[in-house]
């Protein structure tokens, strides 16, 4: 093999344009580097409806029926509507509500969502045992 001569010339071309490199990336231009265009063709999908509306914990709600429930928040999110005689006898829920505000009653959706609850402004008392 032939030995590699290193010139001067060589070695300053390198070190010129490790600074330029350097230099390029102390102040990148935003400004001049373009926006890049997505287009997935069709129509612009609307956007997801909002969050569910913010239900008071204890409320009590009505539909338009005249149906009256007291809401309990639950872990997983969304909540659990009962009647007011179930929330004091600690009964089972009537319905339930998904995250896109549905409800449902014995795990098949119901023709209510959240947005037809009616707020009484009434709240239910407390349901620990200490009456609290």
């Amino acid at each position: 093999m032939f030995p590699i001569r290193r010139s001067i010339r060589s070695r300053l071309l390198m070190q010129h344009k490790r600074l330029q490199t350097v230099k390029g990336a102390q102040t990148p231009s935003f400004r001049d580097s373009p926006v890049p265009v997505i287009y997935f063709g069709g129509e612009p999908v609307p956007p997801k409806p909002g969050v569910m509306q913010k239900i008071r914990e204890r409320g009590i709600y009505a539909l338009a029926d005249g149906r009256e429930f007291v809401v309990h928040a639950v872990f997983r999110g969304g909540y659990v509507f009962y009647t007011p005689e179930d929330w004091d006898l600690f009964g089972p829920h009537a319905y339930e509500s998904t995250a896109d505000g549905r409800l449902l009653w014995n795990g098949q959706s119901d023709q209510w969502r959240t947005e037809d609850l009616i707020d009484t402004g009434r709240t239910a008392r407390s349901r620990s045992r200490d009456n609290s």
